[in-house]
């Protein structure tokens, strides 16, 4: 799921205590029953509409945080949650990360993406404050980020890309031994220092897409020997040196030059212009004048 929209943006902020798609066939799709049809005395669900789109929130009433819970307690976004996923099912999934205070639910095309504000179990929460970019979810890889996080933000941290193309005669053993005996998704974190990635299907077509943290963790993987062909996503942005300030000033100033070459190129102004003119009308009427006091002399 390509990050394009804001998600959110009203619940994340002014959220405290901030820290910082493998799709499995054997994984069979639940019901798309939400919470909600048989309606439960520990869920208050409140529906809301942006932009085309529906954002369903879950509030657990049994919501009490112990004090020794209280560091634990983070807000996340997460990505790449299959749409056919249910609501019921997604929340029987985060109790392996954790207990779910509040979550709200956003389906996008294929996927659905999810704001959670939950206490996360030690081992859990140890990933999270590692700054891991993902986390397995009920057998998938998702993407994890800051719950206040803008998508700008979002779109900061995976700016490095690259993506491997899987032949479609792939096989098992090429998976399971893709380089110097390593498993192919082995190979992607260990050796080549992939923070996350997204196995994509489209149209019988099978592609990897692999976030890195730095630019040098791209290169370097780039110039590693392997058997499938890599090629660079997209090429990062390059940074501004410039602040917002300056680039005002000069939208500024080129307006105003713009503005000065239109006046130069109409020439003199329109009263400049009529003067000639006036001139010539005042002498032709002082002539016929004189003429008649001639005639009546």
């Amino acid at each position: 799921m390509d990050i394009d929209t804001d998600i959110y943006p009203n619940i994340a902020e002014g959220q405290s205590n901030q820290e910082g798609n493998l799709v499995d066939p054997s994984i069979a799709p639940s019901t798309n029953t939400t919470i909600g049809t048989s309606a439960s005395a520990a869920i208050t669900q409140t529906e809301s509409k942006k932009k085309n789109s529906k954002i369903t929130k879950l509030t657990m009433n049994n919501n009490v945080i112990h004090d020794t819970q209280k560091s634990q307690v983070r807000t996340l976004m997460i990505y790449d949650i299959p749409s056919t996923w249910s609501h019921d099912l997604i929340l029987d999934k985060l109790k392996d990360w954790g207990r779910v205070l509040e979550i709200s639910f956003k389906t996008q095309h294929k996927y659905q993406s999810v704001w959670t504000k939950i206490i996360l179990s030690p081992l859990a929460d140890s990933e999270f404050v590692m700054r891991t970019w993902s986390k397995q979810l009920g057998g998938i890889d998702v993407r994890w980020y800051l719950g206040f996080w803008k998508l700008k933000d979002c779109k900061e941290r995976e700016r490095y890309q690259a993506k491997i193309n899987i032949p479609a005669d792939a096989t098992d053993d090429t998976m399971n031994n893709y380089v110097s005996g390593l498993p192919f998704f082995t190979f992607l974190q260990k050796t080549g220092k992939v923070k996350s990635y997204r196995l994509i299907k489209d149209k019988g077509n099978k592609f990897v897409i692999l976030y890195f943290e730095t630019q040098k963790d791209l290169h370097d993987f780039m110039d590693l020997v392997q058997p499938w062909k890599v090629t660079i996503s997209h090429a990062p942005p390059k940074p501004s040196d410039k602040s917002s300030k300056d680039k005002k000033k000069r939208k500024k100033d080129a307006k105003q030059d713009q503005k000065k070459t239109k006046n130069d190129i109409k020439g003199p102004s329109s009263k400049s212009r009529h003067k000639p003119k006036q001139d010539k009308m005042d002498m032709d009427t002082r002539a016929l004048l004189l003429r008649l006091l001639n005639l009546l002399a």
